[in-house]
């Protein structure tokens, strides 16, 4: 199909005693009856999905896939949300500092269909595209907020296994000879199963046992930091997924070395018995942020490139969203 042209406007969303910049993307007809609101996942990101060591991040990487998707999807007709977790602007510190839990991740998404739903008075549904650690947040909001009303579920990139799980999966597949590598840096895998079933706990990590480990591993965050990962791991996206009881798409690039492949097909694997539609979308070639990846790539630079994101993940929702009855 040919692309729309599309307008853009920012909002703010004001939730926790935070506010959060937001963007609404829309077709310039503004007669969209899909809204799709794109809940972003771990570490600090600006309002595009760059990652920038002004917003906490110990790296800089600037994918921009959520500014990316915004256009593509108001390209084919659909109204986009996308906000930031970075640059956001303390209103009140005692509340802000109270709501650093992971469910409070919800609050936020919560008023992004408010606000998207305010900002194009067209949409008649409103689907959630959760990416990675957005998907098991986007999970928590359907399964507990019964008056946000949300009519499909995109999981983009988004885990299967519990995120401690998920975690020791990322390492293990750099694990050679037993010791696993970070780029450059290489250290003892069991003192690393060792140190994260001791955070899991709770518990404290040893002097010697942190001895053997790199210095910025979850071990040497802070408490609160910890209590969030922690709060992150109790969810368990199969079990929450299995019973959801609106239209699910799974959607996986299969060059993804942050959230591997198998985790989208556990995803679906839960939903078998499910009367609701679910759809199964496994895009060859595309890495976490959907950018297509050049053969022999390291997989640090593979996390670092800043191409556009392939337009096959927008192309897949909005045809997928055709589908649905409106």
């Amino acid at each position: 199909m040919d692309e729309m042209a599309r307008t853009e406007k920012s909002y703010p969303l004001v939730v926790n005693g935070t506010s959060a910049p937001a963007a609404v993307t829309v077709p310039e007809s503004g007669a969209a009856a899909w809204g799709v609101v794109l809940v972003p996942g771990s570490f600090m990101n600006d309002i595009d999905g760059n990652y920038l060591p002004e917003h906490g991040n110990p790296f800089t990487a600037k994918p921009h896939v959520y500014k990316d998707l915004s256009l593509q999807l108001a390209a084919r007709g659909c109204a986009a949300l996308r906000y930031a977790r970075g640059g956001v602007t303390v209103l009140d510190k005692d509340l802000a500092q109270a709501h650093r839990h992971f469910a409070d991740r919800a609050a936020v998404v919560a008023e992004a269909v408010r606000v998207l739903r305010a900002a194009v008075p067209s949409v008649k549904r409103v689907a959630l595209a959760g990416h990675s650690e957005g998907g098991p947040v986007s999970l928590l909001l359907i399964t507990t907020d019964r008056e946000t009303k949300i009519d499909a579920y995109i999981s983009l990139s988004a885990p299967a296994l519990r995120m401690f799980d998920l975690m020791r999966q990322q390492t293990a597949m750099s694990v050679k000879d037993g010791m696993a590598s970070f780029g450059p840096m290489t250290y003892p895998f069991a003192a690393y199963d060792e140190a994260m079933a001791l955070v899991r706990e709770g518990k404290p990590v040893p002097a010697d046992l942190l001895a053997q480990l790199p210095p910025w591993g979850v071990w040497g965050m802070d408490e609160p930091s910890k209590r969030y990962l922690r709060e992150y791991d109790e969810i368990e996206s199969r079990k929450l997924i299995a019973d959801l009881s609106c239209p699910v798409l799974i959607v996986q690039g299969l060059e993804d070395t942050s959230v591997y492949p198998d985790n989208a097909e556990m995803l679906f694997e839960a939903r078998k018995g499910n009367p609701a539609r679910t759809d199964l979308a496994l895009l060859p070639g595309l890495q976490h942020f959907y950018k297509k990846v050049p053969a022999g790539l390291d997989p640090m630079a593979v996390f670092g490139l800043e191409t556009e994101s392939d337009p096959a993940v927008a192309e897949a929702i909005g045809a997928w969203l055709d589908k649905l009855a409106v």
